[in-house]
């Protein structure tokens, strides 16, 4: 797979919740052939769904079967290069097409509302159920995250006359909208530009940013997301979990030195690309969690196989017992909160 390629698509054609709603992956565009990458090949509702986006285009879909592993793998790496700079010609300019007729919003699921797609098939929707903690009250464990956006309706240059405080907060108001919101912090030559995206769409470009502002701005970034103000030497990225309207969302900050400065892009994750993105970080971490489990059983044998072959007190012992115990008591509490019917 032609990992750019799919990536501007998701850009530009088939947008992320549509990919993730449907379970497909577009993988090309040659000329005016598209092909598409399909998990269910029975589910007409997503191949007609790409061809009401691509009618414009006057192409015609192909559909190629893939893993589902395959194609959750895919999304998950692109939420992964969403977070770094990309150039603005792969940023498209304009909204996808919405297909006509759209069910009433009332009836549609939380990815149906985002992407203003027809009602679809009974057994597509059960792929992908609303969460109800999208609007809930705020988790005592996350800090709301409070903008004061004066400027929204002025005209994006007023926003250069800011000072770095305030200016971060007209970007956030704009970012926070809705969707997959990104800030691209770029330098050229002697200014520096900001980009805000929105899912994939170029929403504004403020040029001609004075270095000294375009930092401040950035260090403004940093101390929002609890990362050091010291210039990074390497790429650093920090992400943070915030309430702000009563909408869950995580900022992923990463920042970057190109030759001597500072670059930096904030991308905002909600909704069925956040829960998407924890779900990914959940695997992760109990993969790890295994290897690490496994690793100590190895462990435990050569430690039985060495006291067989020469008995010697074990002083740390009890230490690796109690461990061991309250391992076992988190995984019960786990177990019992998310599989209550199989205890």
């Amino acid at each position: 797979m032609d990992t750019d390629r799919i990536f501007q698509l998701i850009d530009t054609v088939v947008p992320f919740e549509a990919c993730l709603y449907y379970q497909v992956l577009p993988l090309s565009l040659e000329g005016n052939l598209f092909k598409l990458g399909v998990v269910d090949a029975q589910d007409d509702s997503a191949l007609d769904y790409v061809q009401r986006i691509l009618a414009y285009m006057n192409c015609s879909v192909t559909t190629e079967p893939i893993a589902s592993g395959t194609q959750r793998s895919m999304l998950s790496a692109y939420l992964l290069h969403g977070s770094q700079v990309r150039e603005p010609s792969l940023i498209k300019t304009a909204p996808a097409p919405i297909p006509t007729n759209p069910a009433p919003a009332t009836s549609r699921s939380e990815a149906e509302t985002l992407l203003s797609v027809p009602e679809p098939s009974i057994r597509a929707r059960d792929r992908f159920k609303p969460a109800s903690a999208e609007v809930s009250p705020t988790p005592p464990e996350l800090s709301v995250l409070n903008v004061e956006a004066l400027y929204l309706s002025s005209p994006v240059e007023v926003l250069a006359t800011l000072a770095a405080p305030q200016l971060l907060q007209e970007l956030l108001g704009r970012v926070l909208l809705d969707g997959i919101g990104r800030l691209f912090f770029e330098r050229h030559q002697s200014q520096g530009r900001i980009l805000w995206s929105q899912d994939g769409v170029l929403k504004s470009i403020l040029e001609g940013i004075e270095p000294v502002l375009f930092q401040e701005v950035i260090n403004e970034l940093k101390r929002l997301t609890d990362m050091p103000v010291s210039p990074v030497e390497q790429p650093k990225q920090v992400e943070v979990e915030r309430i702000y309207q009563n909408t869950h969302l995580l900022l992923r900050l990463r920042v970057m030195a190109v030759g001597g400065k500072e670059e930096a892009t904030l991308q905002v994750l909600r909704g069925a690309a956040l829960r998407f993105y924890q779900q990914q970080q959940l695997s992760t971490l109990s993969r790890d969690a295994l290897q690490l489990a496994q690793e100590l059983q190895r462990k435990v044998n050569q430690i039985r196989d060495r006291t067989r072959l020469s008995p010697l007190p074990l002083e740390g012992l009890p230490a690796l017992e109690q461990v061991i115990k309250n391992v076992d008591g988190q995984i019960e509490a786990l177990m019992h909160e998310h599989n209550p019917e199989q205890l």
